[in-house]
């Protein structure tokens, strides 16, 4: 069964790609990107895997590869305002759907 076309998660991931293509066009390693506005590498590999970027991590971005912020937001991916808020768990939180939390709830007992 093939998995179901998400638009939010689809647009995510062509920025994302958007932001790699230009990185690597720019000669920027992730690591050497990622220091350069404050992430580590790991980081800088999710956001150009679609995890959800802020606007001030995108646009220290487009700062350093020299490339209008727009640019980087451009992509073939249509969204309706119907499904522009339909994003995973995963997005949202970072963790994926069906994980439970590692939170301990407090048991109401007085000790």
């Amino acid at each position: 069964m093939a998995k179901k076309s998400n638009p939010s998660e689809d647009y995510l991931i062509a920025i994302g790609e958007n932001i790699r293509r230009n990185r690597q066009k720019s000669g920027y390693t992730l690591e050497k990107l990622g220091d350069e506005i404050g992430l580590d590498k790991g980081n800088m590999h999710k956001i150009e895997a679609g995890k959800n970027v802020t606007v001030l991590t995108l646009l220290k971005i487009a700062s350093l590869l020299q490339i209008a912020p727009g640019k980087l937001l451009e992509t073939n991916v249509k969204i309706s305002s119907k499904n522009a808020g339909k994003v995973s768990a995963r997005h949202k939180s970072g963790k994926t759907k069906g994980k439970k939390s590692s939170k301990k709830k407090k048991s109401g007992k007085k000790k």
